[in-house]
């Protein structure tokens, strides 16, 4: 026979037992642990698989936290724009107080030129306008021309523009009222610009056409009191009187039909939108 068939026969390590894995003297007891972990230990055939009820639980579990953290910061945001709402408004209120004490000063200023226009007018077509003297004529024409500007404060409506939170104004009356007040304003600031164009021109004439200087000098400060009782002569060019007249007629009608209709309801305006912030919020 051949040494192979002499040799007898061992068994595979595979089919060998953890006893006789100690047995055997070859291994050492390192080796022997090692082993019989490798032969006890499957973690696989212990493993019981989830059931769909507990997937679905997980699941749930999971949606429900997502959820929640969601309805949390839609809730968190939601006080913090009625606080930022809040207070933007507050702002708004201060500047429309603000903004309605220019427009009754310039409602007042424009007023006068348009009462003192209408005489002055009315005088020239009756041919009156001498009959009055130097004085009444001098006050006549410096006030129908008198200057009337007005300044918005646009403190809370500049951060509500151009940081675009008009979205958090959730009143719909409260928003298209400011919307309103907006655009009136910038037709106000328009029809102004065409006035001021006329009271110029009404000015430049009416230096070539009459002594004013009178009228201004004394309503300065620091002024000589003793030109009070002087006589001036109110009249120094006649020939300018007609093309004058025509320019304040032109300033008269600009104030009274489109500047005061305009600025009266930016006034009332100012003053509803007020009320409506107070009441509502």
């Amino acid at each position: 026979m051949s040494e192979e068939q002499n040799m007898p026969k061992q068994p595979l390590k595979e089919d060998l037992t953890a006893g006789a894995i100690v047995q055997d003297s070859s291994i050492s007891p390192l080796e022997t642990k090692t082993l019989d972990m490798e032969v006890h230990h499957h973690p696989d055939l212990h493993h019981k698989r989830k059931n769909i009820r507990e997937y679905f639980l997980e699941f749930l579990m999971i949606f429900l936290a997502v959820t929640l953290g969601f309805f949390a910061e839609n809730i968190r945001e939601y006080f913090s724009d009625n606080e930022k709402e809040k207070q933007y408004l507050e702002l708004l209120v201060e500047d429309l107080k603000k903004d309605t004490a220019a427009l009754h000063y310039s409602v007042r200023r424009l007023q006068t030129n348009i009462e003192n226009g209408d005489s002055l007018v009315v005088l020239f077509a009756q041919n009156k306008l001498n009959d009055k003297n130097d004085s009444n004529i001098s006050k006549l024409t410096i006030s129908s021309g008198l200057s009337v500007d007005i300044v918005f404060n646009d403190r809370a409506s500049s951060q509500l523009k151009n940081s675009g939170s008009m979205r958090l104004i959730r009143n719909k009356n409260v928003a298209d009222i400011i919307l309103q007040y907006w655009n009136n304003q910038i037709r106000l600031n328009q029809i102004h610009e065409r006035y001021e164009t006329i009271r110029m021109e009404h000015h430049r004439i009416g230096f070539k056409t009459f002594n004013w200087y009178k009228g201004y000098y004394v309503n300065a400060p620091g002024r000589d009191t003793t030109l009070f009782h002087l006589q001036v002569k109110a009249i120094i060019n006649d020939k300018n009187i007609n093309e004058f007249v025509n320019v304040a007629a032109l300033l008269y009608n600009s104030g009274k039909t489109q500047y005061m209709p305009r600025l009266t309801e930016q006034l009332e305006l100012a003053i509803k939108l007020i009320g409506l912030i107070r009441k509502q919020y």
